[in-house]
């Protein structure tokens, strides 16, 4: 009974909080992919990250999330990229990816502004683990009759502007196809549709002189449940390779972010100060990101060393 529920405040928190059918992440102004797939293919290199967030620690089974995730520039005008993620609240799981891929047109003659249109689908595997489950009656058949551990397919789309390597913007949405599934299986139907959710991401780079910047960004999270939630955050920077500051999640938390790079390395850790009422049975979310950059590109290069061979081999005429 005590595992029940435990997952009952969880499932009910999460939806109150972020509707959980696609992770909770905040340091998202590290990697624009996780909420639009359209940022695929904007930065000069190919970042490959690994992230793990542990969210209300101490509170029994709560939500613990993995990903990893890539992308990158092929050709010219077009970004391939995706992650494979598992998400875990207790006794459920989530397990899946995303692949996206982005077409970039550039919007003046300097190539200082871009617009890219990105489109992506997902494959995601909705586990529930019966053994982790105590029911107040023996042999409950909604738990005896088993679970159906479904592959459910979707898919997403997203637009998003960028200046240089100073200011972004973008809106995409998922879980449009919205299937409605009988997830778990259950004598009676039941529908389990994958709620539409819509993301607005902007952010802008400040140089406040030549060893400090400021970066800003927020996201904007609306689901067709009802729920709209936003974050806004800030970072300090010191000549690009240390950072520190804090972001604010509309009536959930405040995250207090710190990280650094060292040569193609890049490391990120937040703190999130839990401000609703699971403060009082937890110790607050932490969340790593380790990256490693690859091909950093000079001016006039390509991005993709394996497009450089028909040049290399080009014969003279």
């Amino acid at each position: 009974m005590k595992k029940f529920l435990i997952l009952v405040v969880i499932i009910s928190a999460a939806n109150f909080v972020s509707a959980q059918q696609i992770s909770l992440n905040s340091q998202y102004l590290f990697n624009e992919m996780l909420v639009n797939p359209a940022a695929v293919g904007v930065k000069d290199y190919i970042p490959i990250q690994m992230s793990f967030r542990k969210q209300w620690a101490n509170f029994p089974g709560a939500p613990v999330t993995q990903a990893i995730s890539a992308n990158g520039k092929v050709g010219k005008k077009m970004g391939f990229g995706g992650s494979i993620f598992n998400d875990v609240a207790g006794p459920s799981r989530r397990t899946g990816m995303n692949l996206n891929t982005s077409y970039h047109l550039q919007l003046d003659s300097k190539k200082n502004h871009k617009l890219a249109m990105g489109i992506g689908m997902s494959l995601t595997q909705h586990l529930i683990d019966v053994t982790r489950l105590t029911t107040y009656l023996p042999d409950d058949p909604a738990v005896t009759a088993g679970f159906d551990n479904q592959m459910v397919p979707d898919a997403n789309v997203g637009l998003f502007y960028y200046f240089k390597d100073k200011g972004y913007a973008g809106i995409s949405a998922y879980n449009l196809v919205e299937l409605k599934r009988n997830l778990y299986d259950f004598e009676n139907s039941i529908g389990n549709p994958l709620v539409r959710t819509y993301y607005f991401l902007g952010g802008y780079n400040f140089r406040l002189s030549d060893n400090f910047g400021l970066k800003t960004s927020t996201l904007v999270q609306g689901i067709e449940t009802g729920t709209v939630q936003f974050d806004v955050t800030a970072l300090f920077t010191f000549k690009d390779y240390v950072w520190l500051g804090a972001s604010y999640r509309h009536e959930d938390a405040v995250a207090f972010l710190v990280g650094g790079q060292a040569g193609p390395f890049k490391f990120g850790y937040s703190y999130d100060y839990t401000l609703s009422d699971i403060a009082d049975y937890s110790y607050g979310s932490h969340e790593v990101f380790l990256e490693l950059q690859l091909f950093h590109a000079k001016e006039g290069t390509s991005r993709t060393p394996w497009l450089k061979r028909n040049r290399i081999y080009k014969p003279k005429i």
